[in-house]
């Protein structure tokens, strides 16, 4: 399995290397969305500048819509779990998602890369459900958080995606997905993570 991963590392960062800049993050302040599904305060965040705070084992509290960008505010939440670990002095964050999302097992791993000649952070998923490297964000840290877009295709059509970053505390984050209103252009939260240092990681 260690083998595996690692043969993945070279191949994405040979491949991000080779693709120019993508869609970089737009400016501005922290936003006042207060999650009605978590109940997350962003007011207090501690600035952050790379994914370095999140090497380790965290407990996630995953809430999404049941159906994106159709009025359905019905919210499904799962348990997980994930591993962060930072490689190539802060270049490379890995991490690998474990637990039953909606019912079914679940195995996810994320891989985030930084240029630092452009600034920029590449985001590639692949699970075992979907079982190929496929570029989701591009982005980087601004004004405190973290800021990455890209597009996804749900139902037939295709949106504009933002990740959002924040750090809560040493133990404690908050990760949020959107896709924008092509009429509007009004952002809609529609997946929300909530993330708590395990117990056995705790680093107080």
């Amino acid at each position: 399995m260690v083998r595996f991963f690692i043969k993945v590392l070279i191949t994405a960062l040979a491949a991000s290397l080779a693709t120019g800049s993508g869609a970089s993050a737009q400016d501005g302040a922290v936003p006042e969305n207060l999650s009605e599904a978590l109940s997350v305060d962003l007011s207090n965040t501690i600035p952050i500048t790379n994914f370095d705070f999140l090497e380790g084992v965290w407990q996630i509290d995953s809430r999404h819509q049941r159906s994106r960008m159709d009025d359905d505010q019905v919210w499904l939440q799962n348990d997980l779990e994930t591993e962060y670990q930072i490689l190539l002095g802060g270049l490379v964050a890995l991490n690998q998602t474990y637990g039953a999302f909606n019912g079914r097992p679940m195995h996810g791993f994320m891989m985030r890369t930084y240029d630092p000649d452009i600034d920029q952070w590449t985001m590639q998923w692949m699970s075992r459900g979907y079982p190929h490297l496929t570029e989701q964000v591009r982005g980087r840290f601004r004004d405190g958080f973290g800021e990455f877009l890209g597009t996804e295709v749900n139902q037939g059509r295709t949106f504009a995606m933002r990740f959002r970053w924040y750090r809560l505390g040493d133990d404690h984050a908050y990760w949020e997905q959107s896709y924008q209103d092509p009429d509007s252009g009004e952002w809609e939260v529609n997946w929300m993570m909530e993330l708590r240092r395990a117990a056995s990681d705790n680093t107080d």
